[in-house]
């Protein structure tokens, strides 16, 4: 298997599977576009792309020849995501992102502890600002309507 023929069933993959979740929004036409005529064009070109990807990957490197020295950092990357989707609701953006960003910063990226809380603090209570009050954009404020 190689890198770029891993890609290109990736892609294929992902675009069967948009293929199959539009088909819950109405198509339209060309002249009137639904919903769901974008994902479909964009889902098709994904799986035409991954196609090709898949064709011309006979020359590109073996998988198992790849390292990846940044294993750690997408692994608490993808467990801040996980977090996120489990307790944004519960416990409210500010203080999520406040938890988030002092993992990352503090545990992942080893910054002073005194920086970490400024970052935190800041970029939480900045960003929910920033999108809810200017923007409009409701955010969850959590079980303490925080």
């Amino acid at each position: 298997m190689t890198i770029d023929r891993l890609s290109g069933a990736l892609l294929v993959l992902l675009g069967v599977f948009v293929v199959w979740e539009r088909r819950v929004l109405p198509l339209g036409s060309s002249q009137h576009p639904g919903p769901g005529y974008a994902p479909l064009l964009l889902a098709i070109l994904l799986i035409i792309f991954g196609a090709i990807l898949i064709a011309g990957g006979k020359g590109s490197p073996p998988l198992r020849s790849i390292s990846w020295p940044e294993a750690p950092h997408a692994a608490a990357i993808l467990a801040c995501c996980i977090f996120t989707t489990i307790l944004m609701e519960r416990i409210g953006y500010r203080l999520t992102i406040f938890i988030i960003l002092g993992f990352l910063f503090g545990v992942m990226e080893r910054m002073k502890i005194w920086l970490v809380f400024t970052l935190a603090i800041g970029f939480s209570l900045g960003s929910f600002w920033l999108f809810d009050s200017l923007l409009r954009v409701p955010l969850p404020r959590g079980g303490w309507n925080f």
